[in-house]
Order: structure tokens, then C-alpha cells, then sequence
């Protein structure tokens, strides 16, 4: 369990929250130092209450976080198997 579903939260969720304020177009900034782009979003309402640069930035598999998934050093050291 944790706060997000304590009933009174999830009856205020429903009642208040609608997909405009879930789901929309945001100036976000891409890439660090970069221009601000309109960019398609979720979780809009928990990006503007928690607004630093980190929650803005756009969703990327963890893979491409760490770059690890490209670079030929790790795949001689890790196998598959």
C-alpha cells in the first residue's frame, strides 16, 4: 500500500483529474543546455508538483539512461548466458 492509493486520495484522483491534466503538450527540454520543444507528456499533474529539470525530462528506456546496452566494453565482460 502506499499514499497514492488511500481512499480519500484515489476518490479526490477520480473526481479532479480528467486527461488533460494526465496527458498533454509541454514545452520540455530534451536535451541538457538544449531548446525547449512542445512535447507530448504523461503523468502532467505530478510533473508540475514535483516541477525540477529531472521531471521533465523525456521517458527513455533504462538502457539508453546508462548507455551500457551500446558500448562493446560490458559485451566482452557479460554473457548472455
Amino acid at each position: 500500500d502506499g499514499p497514492f492509493l488511500e481512499p480519500g486520495f484515489v476518490r479526490w484522483a477520480l473526481a479532479s483529474t480528467g486527461r488533460p491534466e494526465c496527458i498533454g503538450s509541454r514545452p520540455i527540454q530534451l536535451a541538457l543546455g538544449g531548446p525547449k520543444v512542445e512535447h507530448a507528456t504523461g503523468k502532467v499533474a505530478l510533473r508540475e508538483a514535483f516541477a525540477t529539470v529531472a521531471s521533465w525530462r523525456r521517458k527513455d528506456p533504462i538502457e539508453v539512461g546508462s548507455g551500457i546496452g551500446h558500448d562493446p566494453f560490458w559485451a566482452e565482460l557479460i554473457s548472455d548466458e
